[in-house]
């Protein structure tokens, strides 16, 4: 499919686009009857089709999307303080190469923009920026006001180390607590973002203190459920994670990106500022990588006897990319890049299985 404008214009800032809301001139495509509806964490759903936290920046982005028939949109990820985006530019092409775990923390080019989402890959910072909680807390509200009936909006949240003096374990409880109070009907915990050079960037590899934080979560929230979201982790090291966490979460998400150093022709860091040499990479080049995260999740499930929601995320490019996760055992699939350059997808699949 040829590459269209994407609803984030990448040429502009992340405030701007804040501000600006998404840029989409298409067609609103009515809403199909569904012939089943798919149960996730005991609500009844439309469609197994989401958008992970980053592209929905506020209730405007929820909004569009929602409209767009994404029925399940992930808020953007909120903190318990404002914090600023990284300055532009957030978001950056880079070749469509396939890459695996072995590659993370590798370094690769930016190179051009593609013809088609085939071949959509791209390098994002943002490092997790975020509105103040009683500013976030209405816009929260206002996006779930603007859900249709079989959608579930999931709010993202992250601890931030010191805020108001609070321990970063004690600060996503904090954090959770705000969402809950918010509305939130699920709770995602963003436990990996390449993009933050503090210690709420790759907690997920840390199985104590993820199971320290989602315990003190669920202490404040009860009976809301919570999603981990992870990145990449060989089976034995996932499976620590998985087990030192289950009596408290309700559902995994994976995978965030897998992290690389970006440079530009000349061998430079290509994104500008401290810190920001590596980032996060999504799109087609990640598949391979989320679907074995997947199948890795799914086993472990089995192991266990557990009864975790597996939500499958990365490289989710097609209507054929959605049927092959579900068709591995995903509960939920969720798609980023392409949601971003090709915001039709989830109405196409919905089409197809009319």
């Amino acid at each position: 499919m040829t590459l269209l404008p994407p609803t984030y214009d990448i040429s502009k800032s992340y405030e701007e686009n804040f501000n600006a809301g998404p840029v989409y001139a298409g067609p609103i495509p009515p809403m199909p009857v569904a012939r089943k509806t798919w149960s996730f964490l005991g609500f009844e759903l439309s469609s197994p089709i989401g958008v992970p936290a980053g592209p929905l920046l506020n209730a405007a982005y929820v909004e569009l999307y929602a409209r767009l028939g994404w029925d399940v949109p992930v808020y953007k990820t909120v903190r318990s303080v404002a914090r600023a985006s990284h300055p532009a530019p957030n978001c950056l092409f880079i070749a469509t190469d396939p890459l695996t775990e072995a590659d993370a923390h590798a370094v690769r080019r930016i190179a051009p923009a593609p013809l088609s989402v085939d071949g959509l890959t791209i390098t994002n910072s943002f490092g997790m920026p975020s509105m103040a909680p009683a500013d976030w807390q209405a816009d929260v509200r206002r996006a779930s006001d603007a859900l249709h009936p079989g959608q579930l909006l999931v709010v993202s949240i992250v601890g931030t180390p010191g805020a108001d003096g609070r321990s970063l374990e004690d600060d996503f409880a904090h954090t959770a607590a705000l969402a809950r109070a918010a509305g939130a009907r699920v709770i995602e915990a963003n436990f990996s973002c390449p993009n933050v050079a503090s210690a709420e960037g790759e907690l997920f590899r840390d199985a104590r203190t993820s199971a320290s934080i989602v315990r003190k979560i669920k202490d404040r929230i009860g009976d809301i459920p919570l999603i981990v979201k992870i990145g990449a982790l060989p089976e034995d090291r996932l499976a620590a994670v998985i087990e030192a966490c289950l009596p408290f979460i309700d559902g995994v998400a994976a995978i965030n990106t897998v992290p690389l150093s970006i440079v530009d022709d000349g061998g430079n860091q290509a994104l500008p500022g401290a810190g920001r040499l590596k980032s996060g990479v999504c799109g087609a080049a990640i598949a391979g990588v989320a679907t074995e995260m997947t199948a890795r999740l799914l086993t472990i499930r089995d192991r266990l006897k557990a009864t975790f929601a597996v939500v499958s995320v990365g490289g989710v490019m097609s209507e054929d990319d959605v049927d092959n996760r579900l068709a591995i055992g995903a509960d939920l699939v969720m798609s980023a890049t392409a949601a971003m350059w090709d915001p039709l997808l989830a109405s196409r699949w919905k089409d197809r299985h009319r």
